[in-house]
């Protein structure tokens, strides 16, 4: 279990570590910026791998984990984006415990919640040492310094 959350915690508390020296908080684009968009397009459009994968309960893959909007449906106005990690399936509906502190204080780190597919935003896991899918981090570590990309891409095996 250890290794499974260590490459989640390495590119969480390296992401954490740009948006404090980058300025500013959530986000380092509009939610409206078309690379954005594509991004998560991408990202849903290739869920079915996801899947496919965490179903083949293959020994070479592990943190599968799940980004979506915290607030959709409940009517909060803002956005957040969050990961979600030890995701399952059941009966149709999908579940995962927030792998990180939400800024939403009406839940915590480690907190299971269910997540409405409309609201999935992106998706990864590894594959040995290399990680899939991650198409929104993929254009976030695009926009991050020279120096932070390269220990980002090579966090993720890249």
């Amino acid at each position: 279990m250890t290794m499974i959350l260590s490459g989640a915690i390495a590119f969480l508390i390296m992401f954490i570590a740009y948006r404090l020296f980058a300025g500013g908080t959530g986000m380092a684009f509009d939610k409206d910026d078309p690379r954005l968009v594509e991004a998560k397009q991408q990202a849903r459009a290739t869920l079915p791998q996801f899947w496919a994968a965490l179903e083949a309960r293959d020994p070479a893959t592990r943190d599968f984990m799940l980004k979506f909007n915290l607030n959709h449906g409940t009517g909060h106005r803002d956005n957040e984006s969050i990961w979600a990690c030890d995701i399952r399936r059941d009966v149709g509906r999908i579940f995962g415990s927030l792998a990180n502190h939400p800024r939403n204080p009406a839940y915590r780190e480690g907190q299971e919640v269910e997540i409405a597919p409309e609201a999935i935003d992106d998706w990864g896991y590894f594959r040995g040492s290399v990680a899939q899918g991650h198409h929104v981090s993929r254009l976030m570590i695009e926009t991050a310094p020279a120096g932070t990309a390269r220990m980002q891409r090579q966090a993720m095996g890249w």
